[in-house]
Formats: C-alpha cells, sequence, structure tokens
C-alpha cells in the first residue's frame, strides 16, 4: 500500500471519528437538559460510535447520509443497552 494510500485510509477514519464526536458532544449537551450527567455521557458515548461508523460507511462506501439515519437511530440505543449490560456485569 502506497503512503498516499495509507495517509488518506487514516484521514477518512479521523474524519469519520471527528463527525461521530461532535454528535456525541450535542448527544451529551442535549441528554443533559433531561436526565442526569451519568446517563447523558453514555448516550453520548453510544451516539458518537454509532455515529463515527455511520460517517465511516458514508466516506468509505459512499452510502447516502438519509439511509443511515435509520441504521444510526437503531444502532444507538442499542449500543447504549449493551453498554449499561457490560457496566452492570463489570461493575
Amino acid at each position: 500500500m502506497s503512503p498516499n494510500a495509507l495517509f488518506q485510509e487514516l484521514a477518512v477514519f479521523v474524519l469519520a471519528v471527528i463527525v461521530g464526536s461532535l454528535c456525541g458532544l450535542a448527544t451529551n449537551e442535549l441528554a443533559g437538559r433531561w436526565v442526569s450527567s451519568a446517563v447523558a455521557g453514555n448516550a453520548a458515548l453510544a451516539v458518537a460510535t454509532t455515529c463515527t461508523g455511520a460517517a465511516h460507511a458514508h466516506f468509505v462506501d459512499k452510502q447516502p447520509w438519509l439511509s443511515l439515519l435509520p441504521k444510526v437511530g437503531l444502532g444507538a440505543p442499542i449500543a447504549y443497552g449493551v453498554m449499561r449490560v457490560v457496566h452492570a456485569v463489570l461493575g
């Protein structure tokens, strides 16, 4: 793999992480108004993780944003639930 291809792959990954992080920050700000900071933080992490994957799918696989929204809408609550179970099991 050429250095240009590696740099481009890294740049796409970093861009996806930035998009996911911004979604997580927005979720934390919005959810923090109605729920505790711990719940808002966990929800923000779930949304950030899911949005990072969706952004990567958009940038790499050229999937349209509108087709990714339902996946994020389903994936974020599932990720949140899994995180809560893991936290409960691990203490």
